[in-house]
C-alpha cells in the first residue's frame, strides 16, 4: 500500500460528511428521487421562507408529517458505524451531517454538527427561541420565550437562507 494511502493511526482529528444517502438506507425518502420526498410539491411551496408566509398550514403539515415518519425509521449499519468509530477515538472524530433528521444522535454518535438544521427542534421567527420539539407545529404553536403565535417553525435551513 502505498504511503499516501496508508491507514493513518496517528491522525488528530477526523472529519466525517454525511448526506441523504445514509439515511436512505434507513427508508428516509430523499428529495431528488423519483417518489421522494418532494413529490406533490414544489420546494417553492413547502421549503422556502415565503412559502411559511404564504401557507404556514401546509409548511407546518408538510413537516409535520416529516417528523412522524421519521419517528417510525431506526438508524442502520453506517450510522452505528460512525458511532463505534467515535466511540473508538472519543473527541477525535467529528460529524458534520447536511441530514435533519437524527438518526446519527439515535445511532450513538455524540460529537456532530447539523449544518441544515434538526427536524427535532422548533425556532421563533421572531424572539429566534430555539428549544428541543418532537410534536406537530402549528400556526397556535406558541412560542416558549415569547408566548406568540404564528411565527413558530421547524429550525431548519431553508431554500434561499443561506
Amino acid at each position: 500500500m502505498s504511503d499516501k494511502h496508508e491507514r493513518r493511526d496517528d491522525a488528530r482529528r477526523i472529519v466525517i460528511l454525511t448526506g441523504a444517502g445514509i439515511s436512505a438506507e434507513s427508508g428516509v425518502p430523499t428529495f431528488r428521487d423519483a417518489g421522494g420526498l418532494w413529490e406533490g410539491h414544489r420546494i417553492e411551496e413547502v421549503a422556502t421562507p415565503g412559502a411559511f408566509l404564504r401557507n404556514p398550514r401546509l409548511v407546518h403539515r408538510f413537516y409535520n408529517l416529516r417528523r412522524a415518519d421519521l419517528a417510525e425509521r431506526q438508524p442502520n449499519a453506517a450510522h452505528q458505524a460512525i458511532s463505534r468509530l467515535q466511540a473508538c477515538r472519543p473527541g477525535r472524530v467529528f460529524l458534520v451531517t447536511q441530514n435533519v433528521d437524527d438518526l446519527h444522535e439515535r445511532g450513538g454518535s455524540s460529537e456532530l454538527l447539523h449544518m441544515h438544521g434538526e427536524l427535532r427542534r422548533a425556532r421563533c421567527e421572531r424572539c429566534l427561541a430555539r428549544y428541543e420539539w418532537d410534536q406537530d407545529l402549528g400556526t397556535d404553536t406558541a412560542c416558549w420565550e415569547c408566548g406568540r403565535t404564528e411565527c413558530v417553525r421547524p429550525d431548519i435551513v431553508w431554500f434561499g437562507e443561506m
